[in-house]
């Protein structure tokens, strides 16, 4: 009788012990999966580019973004560029300005020409119209160094119904007109209410040829065109811009000379939303 029950009490100490080892397997193994699945989760995360930091303190993550934040484009120099209009027929001009960009001060101002003065340049003397039929753009370039006393850098000249096109591209130009225009000649048939309004190509290039003879109101309203499309949002547009208006227009600004310009841009763009364009004398 005693003999038996020992080796009933030995088969259950057995019993216990294999109960107790694969027990400790078990455990064992189950630690060691979840280690694993653990490092593998986070493998995942970083291959992915996943910031655990932000989770964990969301004010760290706006603190880094800000203190790597693109430093400001340094650009430096002066750069005048010639813009020009003219009728589609002949080379009646519609406008004739000069932008300057002095990256040196970051100001951006525009001097009005008088198309109508006669210029001697490169041996030909004669208004800017009679320059551009004799020796084209680069003619009229030169004409315009001579009358503004600047350096012109790059120009862009355009036709009316080009004109006309740009601006209806970029959106139109949002103006305010003071008096009610009522024009009704041969030249020029110009009927455009008083009040805030979105001019389309036709009714801007009209509203500009309204102040054919005096240049410098012709320059504030182009100084005001360029201060409405001159932002952060079409500067990110910029590139599709300059595709797009260099097909309608004759100019000689290349791809790099637009990159330098589109590098002016944002230098001058960077402190603020806007930009200020004087007009001058």
């Amino acid at each position: 009788m005693r003999q038996g029950r020992k080796k009933q009490l030995r088969f259950d100490t057995e019993k216990n012990v294999r109960s107790s080892h694969f027990k400790r397997f078990a455990m064992a193994f189950s630690c060691f999966f979840v280690v694993l699945a653990s490092i593998s989760f986070l493998l995942l995360l970083k291959h992915y580019d996943f910031n655990l930091s932000a989770i964990a303190n969301p004010n760290e993550q706006t603190t880094a973004e800000e203190t790597t934040a693109q430093p400001a484009p340094q650009v430096d120099g002066v750069r005048n560029y010639l813009l020009v209009c003219t009728s589609d027929a002949d080379n009646a001009m519609r406008f004739a300005a000069v932008v300057t960009a002095d990256m040196n001060n970051k100001a951006l101002s525009i001097k009005p020409l008088n198309t109508s003065a006669s210029v001697t340049a490169a041996g030909h003397t004669g208004t800017f119209s009679q320059h551009l039929s004799f020796g084209g753009s680069s003619q009229l370039m030169l004409a315009a160094e001579k009358l503004s006393g600047l350096k012109i850098d790059k120009y862009v000249c355009s036709k009316d119904s080009k004109f006309k096109s740009i601006i209806n591209y970029v959106g139109g130009i949002e103006m305010t007109v003071e008096k009610a225009i009522d024009i009704r000649t041969p030249e020029l048939t110009a009927i455009i209410g008083a009040g805030k309004q979105t001019m389309t190509g036709d009714t801007m290039l009209k509203y500009i040829r309204v102040f054919e003879n005096d240049p410098t109101a012709q320059a504030e309203i182009i100084a005001a065109m360029i201060e409405q499309k001159l932002t952060p949002a079409n500067l990110s547009k910029a590139d599709s811009y300059y595709k797009r208006i260099i097909n309608l227009a004759d100019s000689n600004i290349s791809v790099v000379d637009f990159a330098d310009m589109k590098r002016s841009f944002e230098a001058l763009l960077y402190d603020s939303k806007a930009v200020d364009v004087t007009v001058t004398k």
